[in-house]
């Protein structure tokens, strides 16, 4: 039987090679499951700088560097089952930015999926964790017509195990 939108000629068949459910992905916070948070957007960035030395009379190139900087962001509404509170004042003290963590995993899909010719389809799980994470810089915005108060929240932190 051909496709419906298979094209002239029928098209090639579509392979269904893995499945990434919503309840496979975690945001933990210090290592504890950050529900009730009602993070909904989350962002972050690695970066290091590395400067490029040369030597005079030669072609001869050195990298020297490594110094790093990371930088996250949240967008979330406040309310919800955690206090609202917590991460502002949990990430907002500097002396504990040391022992601080952020970690979003994306766990293996909790769908037993078969793929062609009865193979297990999906992958295995994938964490970004973010080390000495403190919190910079939080502001907040409300629409008449939504009221909700969505937060704004930035982070810095000095590196991040990718796993």
């Amino acid at each position: 039987m051909a496709s419906v939108f298979g094209g002239a000629g029928g098209g090639a068949p579509q392979t269904i090679l893995g499945v990434i459910k919503a309840e496979d992905v975690h945001l933990k916070l210090n290592g504890a499951d950050a529900i009730g948070a009602i993070v909904q957007q989350a962002e972050w960035s690695l970066e290091r700088t590395v400067n490029m030395m040369y030597e005079v009379g030669t072609q001869n190139v050195y990298y020297v560097g490594d110094r790093r900087k990371g930088q996250a962001k949240f967008s979330r509404v406040v309310g919800g089952s955690m206090d609202f509170k917590a991460i502002v004042k949990f990430y907002g003290d500097l002396c504990k930015s040391a022992s601080n963590s952020m970690e979003l995993v994306v766990g293996a899909s909790s769908c037993a999926a078969v793929g062609p010719g009865g193979a297990a389809v999906g992958g295995g799980t994938i964490s970004y964790k973010m080390l000495g994470v403190t919190l910079t810089s939080i502001g907040a915005s409300v629409t008449a017509n939504d009221i909700v108060v969505t937060e704004n929240m930035n982070f810095m932190f000095v590196d991040m195990e990718y796993t």
